[in-house]
């Protein structure tokens, strides 16, 4: 994942799912006591798990969306 010191966006809000632009919102698992994300959409596969923090969670959601973007250009 990228630089400690990278901006994370502003973490009042979610963002978006990379496959279907969805509205994303990074939760906290309380059993784990990681953070994960998962798109709302119902036939939508998309999902992160295992983050430190709700910065490092929103990181991985923004990288993932600009690789999978790349991927069609």
């Amino acid at each position: 994942m990228g630089r400690p010191n990278e901006y994370a966006g502003d973490m009042r809000w979610g963002w978006e799912c990379p496959r279907c632009d969805v509205d994303v919102s990074v939760a906290r698992d309380p059993g784990s006591e990681t953070f994960h994300w998962v798109c709302p959409t119902e036939d939508c596969p998309s999902v992160g798990f295992g983050f430190t923090s709700r910065r490092r969670a929103r990181l991985a959601l923004r990288e993932y969306r600009e690789a999978y973007q790349n991927i069609y250009r």
